[in-house]
């Protein structure tokens, strides 16, 4: 005879161990929980640099004063320092023009991919302290001479490092670039002479002799004298390295 009591008994056993057992849908098992520790943050702190900056859309880059072989890529999110030089740059100045900047940042390693990655570092700028336009005074300007006159206001600089010379005539609100040719020197007297692409000629005579800008006590150890198109304009020179009264 059948012991129902017992059949119930073993349904009831048989039930239970069915619910202590995880559900399982289908393929899929229960997932467990693993709790990963936060990553930590590094804080860099900035530091200061000072360089050579120069912005455009194929280029963002600082040519370190301290040792100019090296370049970093700029980062200028934080510090919007592309506006900084649009502004320092907005009369008078060339495609490709650098400027003077000190700034504070960080250096973020090379970056992996884009034009950025031709470079062995990326400097994230936080901060601009200064930015401005180069003049003799800029100690890591790589110029050979400067000229300069007044009214009208003019400006010349020889810059074999990038193979120009830069002619900036605010009377007449233009630049002018040339290329650079070495200068013909005998008895205390450097000519360059030189013709660019839209057939403007010019002719600079740097004297090795005292000369006055006539706005200043400043003594200058060269006159400056330059010939644009036929135009004759004066004024002094300056070699890098001179040192000034």
């Amino acid at each position: 005879m059948i012991n129902f009591k017992s059949i119930i008994f073993a349904g009831v056993i048989l039930t239970s161990c069915n619910l202590d057992k995880p559900k399982d849908s289908g393929n899929e098992t229960v997932a467990k929980t693993i709790k990963e520790k936060p990553a930590k943050v590094i804080v860099k702190t900035p530091v200061s640099f000072k360089g050579l900056y120069q912005y455009s859309k194929e280029a963002n880059i600082l040519q370190d004063c301290d040792d100019p072989n090296k370049k970093y890529w700029i980062n200028d999110s934080l510090a919007n320092m592309s506006e900084a030089y649009k502004k320092a740059t907005q009369f008078l100045s060339y495609p490709g023009e650098t400027v003077y900047a000190e700034v504070k940042g960080y250096l973020a390693g090379k970056a992996i991919s884009g034009d950025a990655s031709d470079y062995e570092n990326v400097l994230v700028v936080t901060s601009v302290n200064k930015l401005d336009q180069k003049s003799f005074r800029t100690d890591c300007y790589n110029y050979e001479f400067i000229a300069l006159g007044n009214e009208p206001f003019w400006s010349v600089d020889i810059i074999p490092a990038n193979q120009k010379i830069i002619l900036k005539y605010a009377g007449k609100e233009k630049v002018y670039e040339f290329p650079y040719q070495p200068a013909n020197v005998g008895g205390g007297v450097h000519r360059f002479e030189t013709k660019n692409s839209k057939n403007d000629k010019l002719i600079v005579i740097l004297r090795e002799e005292k000369c006055s800008d006539g706005r200043s006590d400043r003594s200058y150890n060269y006159s400056a004298e330059i010939v644009l198109n036929g135009e004759t304009l004066k004024g002094c020179g300056i070699k890098k390295g001179d040192v000034l009264d």
